[in-house]
């Protein structure tokens, strides 16, 4: 039976995004963060709480979780699977839009309290950086001089983190972003949370909530609906984009600029294939979304091999 990935829009904000949560979403922070001792967030409050009528309605429900501190410090939590090409600029602005929704025009910008953006990435975003947790804050050209109190943008890499064993974790950090990264493979086996984290109360929460939302059958239905719609805007987004440089050619072109439609679309559907593959989806399952036949599916998943 399939099994899904925290990193799954409606697996996220179910773990992570609930009234009752907020102790599972804090040690998360503090984690990501490194806060230790008295810089350790002891009280959260949802802006969007997660509604699941909402979520299953909406065909562009708000996938990432905003949530304030006790020091007034605001968050934006997401989790993003399949890298698409406005990504960077996409984090950006709506770290912009947290920042400065905080106060309404004409009131006193002393107000402003910092705004952190953390996305939790399965595919590679910066492929010249060699590390797990990339960093960006507001600074001069030689990083002298920066400007804390303002806007932070965080990136996870999971595809980065190489700590595979539970007994070589050592920091909170590690352990959530192991969990994180392997929540598939522990949903699977249907393990013994509190074995498997001695001591860490809130990992082990969410790892049991985990299990727990793959092994109910109504649930399994709403994470395949995110999984299909997420599949689908990437196909529409890649056959959007190839049409639109496609419009470009020169008018006289007629039959060339029909069969490179031809030919973007069905690089598009091969690629997207080809992901599905790696990430545990049937032939049958990847052929009905892809719109791809079984015989050539087949034969594409081994080339790729």
């Amino acid at each position: 039976m399939k099994t899904y990935s925290i990193l799954n829009d409606f697996a996220f904000q179910w773990i992570f995004n609930q009234p009752g949560r907020e102790k599972i979403l804090m040690s998360l922070l503090n984690a990501i963060l490194h806060l230790e001792g008295r810089d350790r967030i002891s009280e959260i409050h949802y802006l969007n709480p997660f509604n699941p009528a909402r979520f299953a309605d909406s065909k562009k429900s708000v996938v990432d979780i905003k949530a304030r501190d006790e020091k007034g410090y605001w968050y934006g939590i997401e989790a993003q699977v399949c890298h698409h090409s406005g990504f960077i600029k996409r984090t950006a602005f709506y770290l912009a839009n947290i920042y400065s929704n905080q106060i309404s025009k004409g009131e006193d910008f002393n107000a402003l309290m910092p705004a952190i953006s953390i996305s939790f990435l399965g595919f590679t975003l910066f492929p010249e950086s060699k590390r797990v947790q990339e960093i960006f804050h507001f600074s001069n050209q030689d990083n002298s001089v920066s400007l804390p109190e303002t806007m932070s943008l965080q990136y996870i890499d999971l595809k980065r983190f190489d700590r595979r064993q539970a007994d070589e974790l050592r920091t909170p950090f590690e352990k959530w972003l192991h969990f994180m990264k392997f929540s598939k493979a522990y949903a699977r086996i249907n393990t013994n949370t509190t074995d498997l984290f001695p001591g860490e109360e809130e990992l082990s929460m969410a790892l049991a909530e985990h299990v727990k939302l793959n092994a109910d059958q109504e649930m399994r239905v709403r994470l395949e609906d995110r999984e299909r719609a997420r599949v689908n805007e990437l196909i529409i987004r890649s056959e959007t984009i190839k049409e639109g440089r496609a419009q470009g050619l020169a008018e006289g072109r007629a039959e060339g600029l029909a069969l490179g439609l031809a030919e973007g679309k069905a690089e598009a559907q091969i690629e997207i294939a080809v992901k599905l593959a790696d990430k545990g989806m049937t032939n049958e399952q990847i052929a009905e979304i892809t719109g791809l036949q079984l015989n050539d599916l087949e034969n594409i998943i081994k080339r790729s091999k």
